[in-house]
């Protein structure tokens, strides 16, 4: 048996993305108002870190097996996928740096006149290369902060993440572009080892504004460190994909499936929270069982188009999710905590869907290229 799709991954993207969402919520507005608090979103970003890198080795493979990588140089290649990552990311993650600022500094009260010199302090967010470190990683953990000149905020924090897929995704294909085995045999494993040795899988070793023993910013040492065990992940699924599955493995798989579902469904309804390396190697299992897409519970999701759906809606939902946080705390200071999970998620939901829309009919129309337009562009030229 044996799928092409796999929208187990899309439906989870969306699961753990609303997880973290409600995790950010408690975090920004609940913690220190004794509030029974659930929903914690656990430590699942490790399986947007695992994907990422998944999909980065994918796509060198088909780009070898292809032959379309001979002739060009490594460093080319890197910035060729690092760019389509970049457009493919960017229009998210521009609007929802901006939904922020406009928010915050209307919470705020930012005078006019300040506007123009706070921008400037944030270019870097704005760009979506905050994590090369020109910028001071700011963000108290608050509903409002004081807006000072010549000081750098994060504006939307999560979306640090973003900026250090793409910087790191440059980084880690022209590694692998220019040796695989260099890259698999040595820089993957070690650069892991020393990027957890050296952060520490605690809490602290988190914290956005400090660096880390090899000197990389934390935040994209542990978003590096994430995608290539990803990276390395594909091996592991390439091996199950091609090898026979029998009734008993497919049932082995779907048991697996199912019970690490029903385990992270509950850790992040229940509010506990596991270690990371606990939920990393839980996350790592989990991957490799929805990527080799073979077992009956993928066949069952495979069937339905909702799943694709909720995938993509899961980007613009994680884009802009800071911004309901900040906003219904502010607009709604004596809403109760479970009222502002429910109202937090569905704003939130139809808020996502309209930067969607926007992304899919104002600016993919106008900055980037459809694929089947590209394609037809390329025939024309062999022509």
């Amino acid at each position: 048996m044996k799928n092409s799709k796999i929208t187990t991954i899309e439906l989870w993207r969306f699961i753990f993305t609303v997880a973290i969402a409600l995790g950010h919520l408690n975090t920004f507005v609940w913690r220190e108002t004794g509030e029974n608090l659930i929903f914690t979103g656990g430590r699942v970003l490790a399986f947007f870190m695992f994907l990422s890198g998944y999909f980065l080795m994918s796509h060198y493979k088909k780009q070898k097996a292809k032959g379309n990588s001979k002739d060009e140089a490594p460093s080319k290649q890197a910035w060729k996928y690092a760019g389509g990552r970049f457009k493919a990311l960017y229009p998210a993650l521009f609007i929802g740096v901006l939904l922020a600022f406009i928010v915050r500094n209307a919470i705020n009260g930012t005078k006019i006149t300040q506007i123009f010199g706070v921008f400037m302090d944030s270019i870097w967010e704005f760009l979506g290369i905050s994590q090369i470190g020109a910028v001071g990683l700011l963000e108290l953990k608050s509903i409002t902060f004081d807006t000072t000149l010549g000081v750098s905020q994060l504006w939307n924090g999560p979306l640090w993440y973003i900026s250090a897929l793409i910087i790191a995704s440059l980084i880690l294909y022209y590694i692998v572009s220019k040796s695989e085995d260099f890259f698999t045999g040595f820089f993957a494993p070690v650069f892991v080892i020393l990027t957890y040795a050296s952060v520490g899988l605690t809490e602290i070793g988190w914290d956005r504004t400090m660096v880390n023993a090899i000197g990389f910013p934390n935040g994209l040492a542990r978003v590096m460190a994430g995608m290539c065990l990803g990276m390395l992940m594909y091996y592991v699924v390439e091996y199950f994909r091609k090898k026979k599955f029998s009734e008993v493995m497919m049932m082995a798989f779907s048991l697996l499936h199912i019970g690490i579902a029903i385990f992270f469904l509950y850790t992040i309804y229940a509010g506990i929270t596991w270690s990371e390396f606990t939920n990393g190697i839980i996350l790592f299992v989990f991957c490799v069982v929805l990527l080799t897409n073979k077992d009956y519970i993928s066949v069952l999701y495979n069937k339905s188009g909702v799943c694709a759906f909720l995938g993509r809606l899961s980007l613009y939902y994680y884009a802009i999710h800071i911004v309901f946080v900040f906003l219904l705390a502010y607009l709604f200071p004596e809403m109760s905590y479970h009222a502002s999970i429910v109202f937090n998620i569905l704003f939130t939901t139809c808020a996502s869907f309209i930067v969607m829309c926007i992304d899919d009919y104002v600016i993919t129309p106008i900055f980037r290229k459809p694929k089947e337009e590209e394609k037809k562009s390329t025939k024309k030229k062999l022509a």
